[in-house]
């Protein structure tokens, strides 16, 4: 008899063989945005301890740059 599991995506109700077909088909895309790799992580961390080392005028001047990229470098 088959068990009933459920998604850890979306949540929903499926056949436990059925919910790795389901997974793979159905959220491909979503599972790098939703759970990042530990380097990922790492980076983000990496960039956070650089940004808090700048000065308030630096911070600033990068945050406008984040904005909008397509102005280029200074």
């Amino acid at each position: 008899m088959s068990q009933i599991v459920r998604c850890e995506v979306c949540g929903g109700v499926y056949n436990q063989r059925y919910l790795r077909a389901h997974t793979r088909l159905s959220h491909r895309n979503t599972q790098t945005v939703t759970s990042p790799s530990k380097s990922e992580l790492e980076a983000l961390e990496v960039i956070l301890s650089l940004y808090t080392q700048l000065s308030d005028k630096n911070k600033k001047t990068l945050r406008e740059r984040l904005t909008n990229p397509s102005e280029g470098t200074p």
